[in-house]
């Protein structure tokens, strides 16, 4: 026997699970501690008076909740109670934990609002009311006198306590809310019945990647059940879309289920007056409102799913609202679907113009959706599993013909040609979906089975169609043949017998009673709160856990692996990189990979959204960097730092849509630097964009160009043009796109998007557009020339902007910077923290010439109230970004092509290691003398490797050695061991000499010193002959020796 669910105290009942298994008739009891504190605070006698008891009891409820809905509402209005301090009664709350245990059945009315089922709870309380008895109502008093049970009655104070809240529409939300949840793993393993049923096609849909966790866990839950399957993926046509949409809608509605769950276990846990002031603001209404939708969403696909089951058309009566009509099936999927629609659209009316918030009107709504997704899961299964029966005796069947085919030669018929070598088709189902189907054929033999004329079709085996092993599934197939109809109806020959009256083709009585018997049979045991389906889902989890163990590894969406080749592109780049920031002074430091949430919000303008959460574990609320700049802006103010130049090169994480192919990712490295500090004005502006100019012609990707703006130059445009201020930042985001989009969509976006005047925004073409003159888009004295020249010029900030430009410019000239910078009014960067100068680095072409595959690599800005947000003193700044993936592209292209002659063939790899000597050997017993060798090198600094296999060969050493392009190769054996001497071979020249093992150390280190800089391509050279006769050198580990990975990471 289950034990009791404790209410109140620290071990009480606080979520949905213990919730609902109260309502289906759990007992509960009363938290021993918490009783005492309500003793104690009840008012005292004195103080307290009762009402009078002449409660006008009802006779009659017109609409009631279900029993679950009722004793869920009373549990959850005693959780409230027990929670905080009420000044009520010890003995009301003892009453309705033994109303509740001794299993009375309180009617509470269906209403829109709580009030009335709230006031019929309080009236229980002084022993009025109706419950249900036997399927009949009577009163309250009858069943309190059969239960030994009497009402202690309320006081007004207790009345109006119990009369408060929105508990009806919580215990109602509650039994919705966690039946469902357990109701989407069975929908997900019904719809993969139905794609075996339909044979249709699942690759796609399995193998797209999806946004958010829950579509994703639902593409492994599909794929866990359709493991093995033999019976999709069969047809060429397009995937059913309502099986694609599958992972995107059962996803929505886990994520609008979990989040109503947390939302609803808060509510419990808080004491009653906080629980009653935060589900009193409407919260409870919109949240079950969009959990009725999702619900809906769910039966509507099943629906589609039916529909598009053309081996059963007579089943039409479950997705055909008008088939369901003339077969007067009342309880067709397709019309509970209907109705539900209906309630919801009722309820979304009243929400949006009743003054009072229609929260029970909502849940019931939802629960309704709850039911009709319920029914049409349930149909689905039963024609999915009668499609699939079917499959499985024409497969039996056919297995047999050949047998067959040979007695109607016998007898003259001309048998039908079989394939050479085949048996016939096979037939078998996944490893998930064929737990469900068990379950499904097994309901068969509780059928209320009414016989009917079943047309008994010959078999390719010569067998009776009907016939079948066990009363059960004889019922099964029956039902399958008579809603796939005779030959000649499929065939437009002819129609069936009407043995009642009806049009051909459609379903008699006694067929429409079967088939709702049978749906009846399965909706029960594949309902969420029977005692079938658990079992059965308790195994498919047990398979999903199993399948997701053995899927293949990859890495997460957005992000990637880096092997060795595109690591040593990386480290020459990022050595390239912090060489500039050091020749210029800069200081390095390092953030954590995450901060507070609160330091980053407010900063990023529209691209908020993009921030990574971290889950809450109980303690700080933190967020993953989006940039290092705001960090940086942090670190200022915290440590009161003054002045400073850094540079940081770390990773920083968006949650955008990745593009891996145009260098977009969800994460990836960023190279910063940032100049904090009071000095002459545009002095380190200036110093930051010729340090910029600098990486990219270092790096020598391709033709670039600096885009460059003002800030404050851009508010005076918009304001001049009629932009009011509430709007600047939206609208600097959309002309932000111009570089994407035409001026066109552009315009679009700003009049019918953000409700600017259509005015102000071709004032504002005027300036941002390229294809209109005057152009103010070109080069940067020129460009300042026609802006002096411009009323815009007369605006106060613009002429301050201007006046800094013109410094800058002048700055930049003295130090060569100016030849990559273009002036363009149409960059208006969106982040909200930008003060002053703005710039942005796009490629124009590539390497070779050919357009880049990327746009923008560097940005930055000046930000001088960014710090000021942490401190209460502002500490201007300026500085740049580097998005360093989208230059790797860049420079992966141009390495890799480095590989290859003028013919394609490949003539050279990434070398992966630094190596600058290979120590082998020739001969057993010689692995000690190799390793005493190579330490004797890296003492001298030499980057030597020894090779781990005991016995090398010539071949596979001088191989390795060409293959990564290490430069010098020491061999020796027995003979030269004898002479105390080793060969030193220079790969580069074919060169070798002997020399004194006592002075290898020193003599390879001098060769070394003359090599020069790392050579990041290792060319392959054709060895001579004699290279193999003359020389000796080792075969390296298969852990050294590496394919090259295609395509990744370049460096300078």
């Amino acid at each position: 026997m289950a034990s009791s669910v404790v209410i109140g105290g620290p071990s009480g009942a606080a979520d949905l699970q213990a919730v609902l298994q109260v309502a289906q008739g759990q007992a509960i009891a009363l938290d021993v501690a918490t009783a005492d504190r309500i003793k104690k605070e009840s008012p005292s006698p004195k103080d307290f008076k009762l009402e009078s008891n002449d409660i006008l009891a009802a006779t009659k409820v017109e609409s009631s909740l279900t029993s679950i809905e009722s004793r869920a509402s009373i549990l959850c209005r005693l959780i409230s109670l027990a929670n905080g301090s009420t000044k009520l009664r010890l003995a009301v709350l003892q009453y309705f934990v033994d109303l509740l245990n001794s299993g009375t059945q309180l009617l509470l009315t269906s209403a829109t609002t709580d009030a009335a089922p709230l006031q019929q709870i309080a009236d229980a309380a002084a022993g009025a009311g109706l419950t249900l008895c036997d399927g009949k109502s009577s009163p309250l008093s009858e069943s309190l006198q059969r239960q030994h049970l009497s009402a202690p009655g309320i006081s007004q104070q207790e009345r109006a306590m119990l009369q408060s809240g929105q508990w009806v529409t919580l215990g109602a939300a509650a039994v919705t809310i966690q039946t469902a949840r357990q109701l989407l793993l069975c929908g997900t393993a019904v719809a993969a019945l139905s794609a075996e049923a339909l044979q249709i096609q699942v690759k796609a849909a399995l193998e797209d990647e999806y946004a958010g966790k829950a579509a994703n866990d639902v593409v492994g839950s599909l794929s866990a059940l359709l493991k093995d399957s033999p019976r999709v993926n069969l047809r060429k046509a397009a995937p059913l879309e309502a099986f694609a949409s599958i992972p995107q809608c059962h996803g929505a509605a886990d994520e609008a289920l979990a989040s109503a769950s947390t939302s609803l276990k808060g509510l419990l846990t808080l004491p009653a007056q906080a629980a009653q002031a935060q589900s009193s603001q409407g919260n409870l209404t919109w949240m079950m409102l969009g959990v009725a939708s999702k619900l809906l969403a769910i039966a509507e696909l099943s629906v589609k799913r039916m529909a598009a089951n053309t081996t059963l058309p007579r089943a039409k009566v479950f997705a055909n609202a008008a088939a369901a009509h003339q077969a007067k099936m009342d309880d067709s999927p397709v019309l509970l679907m209907q109705r539900a629609r209906a309630a919801l659209k009722r309820t979304l009316s009243e929400a949006a113009e009743a003054e009072q918030e229609p929260s029970l009107a909502a849940a019931r709504a939802a629960a309704v959706a709850l039911a009709a997704a319920c029914r049409a899961l349930a149909a689905e299964a039963l024609l999915a599993s009668l499609t699939l029966t079917l499959a499985e005796v024409s497969t039996q069947a056919y297995r047999k013909a050949p047998k067959a085919a040979k007695q109607q030669a016998a007898n003259g018929a001309k048998p039908k040609a079989s394939k050479k070598g085949k048996e016939g088709p096979s037939f078998g189902l996944g490893k998930g979906t064929v737990l469900i189907k068990s379950l499904i054929d097994s309901t068969a033999s509780q059928w209320d089975w009414n016989p009917t004329i079943t047309p008994t079709r010959a078999m390719p085996d010569g067998s009776s169609s009907n016939a079948s092993s066990g009363e059960g599934m004889s019922h099964v197939l029956q039902l399958a043949q008579q809603l796939q109809g005779s030959r000649e109806e499929e065939e437009g020959q002819g129609s069936v017998p009407e043995t009642m009256g009806e049009a051909a083709g459609s379903l008699d009585r006694r067929t429409v009673m079967n088939l709702q018997q049978a749906l009846k049979a399965v909706e029960q045991a594949l309902n969420p709160l029977g005692n079938k389906l658990g079992p059965v889902l308790a195994d498919i989890c047990r398979l999903i856990e199993s399948n997701q163990a053995n899927r293949k590894p990859k890495a997460a969406k957005g992000t990637r692996d880096l092997g060795p080749e595109q690591m040593a592109i990386r480290e020459v780049a990022f050595n390239t990189i912090t060489s500039v920031f050091k020749r210029h002074g800069a200081v390095c430091i390092d953030t954590p990979v995450f901060e507070l949430r609160e330091t980053l919000m407010g900063k990023y303008g529209e691209d908020t959204k993009l921030i990574y959460d971290l889950a809450d574990q109980g303690g700080e609320i933190l967020s993953l960097r989006y940039d290092l700049t705001v960090p940086f802006a942090r670190y200022v103010a915290q440590h009161a730092i003054t002045n400073m130049k850094r540079y940081h090169i770390a990773k920083v994480y968006r949650r955008d849509q990745p593009q891996m192919t145009k260098g977009r990712f969800r994460e990836f490295y960023q190279c910063d630097l940032d100049i904090a500090g009071s000095y002459p004005s545009m002095v380190p502006d200036s110093e930051i964009l010729k340090v910029l100019v600098e990486i990219l012609s270092e790096l020598d990707i391709g033709e670039f160009v600096v885009k460059l703006n003002h800030r404050r130059l851009l508010d005076a445009m918009m304001d001049l043009c009629g932009v009011p201020a509430s709007k600047f930042r939206a609208i600097c985001s959309a002309i932000d796109k111009l570089d994407k989009e035409p001026w066109e969509e552009v315009r679009r976006e700003m009049v019918d998007q953000k409700g600017l005047d259509s005015k102000a925004a071709d004032a504002i073409g005027r300036y941002v557009r390229d294809d209109v003159e005057p152009k103010f888009q070109g080069q940067p004295q020129q460009i300042l020339e026609k802006l002096l020249a411009d009323p815009l010029a007369q605006e106060p900030a613009a002429k301050e902007a201007l006046t800094e430009l013109s410094t800058l410019f002048s700055l930049l000239g003295h130090m060569q910077g100016l030849h990559h910078i273009e002036f363009n009014m149409s960059l208006a960067r969106g982040l909200d923290y930008y003060t002053g100068v703005i710039y942005e680095a796009v490629m124009l072409k590539s390497w070779n010439g050919d357009p880049p595959q990327v746009g923008s690599v560097a940005a930055g800005g000046r930000y001088d109230k960014l710090v000021g947000m942490f401190s209460s003193k502002d500490v201007p700044a300026v500085g740049v970004s580097i998005g360093i993936e989208r230059v790797f592209n860049l420079l992966e292209d141009k390495i890799m092509a480095g590989c290859k002659d003028e013919s394609g063939a490949v003539c050279g790899k990434i070398r992966e290691t630094d190596t600058e000597v290979l120590v082998t050997s020739i001969g057993k017993g010689m692995q000690a003398k190799r390793m005493e060798m190579c330490a004797g090198l890296w003492e001298q600094g030499v980057k030597a490797e020894f090779g781990y296999k005991a016995a090398p060969t010539i071949k596979d050493a001088l191989g390795y050695a060409d293959d990564n392009g290490i430069p010098f190769v020491v061999l020796f054996g027995e003979s030269e061991l004898a002479s105390a001497s080793v060969k030193v071979k220079d790969m580069g020249q074919g060169t070798e000499e002997v020399v004194n093992i006592s002075k290898l150390p020193y003599h390879v280190a001098k060769l070394v010193e003359g090599l020069g800089k790392r050579t990041l391509v290792a060319t392959k050279r054709q060895a001579p002959a004699s290279d193999q006769a003359d020389s000796a050198a080792p075969e390296q580990a298969g852990s050294r020796q590496q394919d090259a990975s295609a395509g990744q990471q370049p460096a300078s």
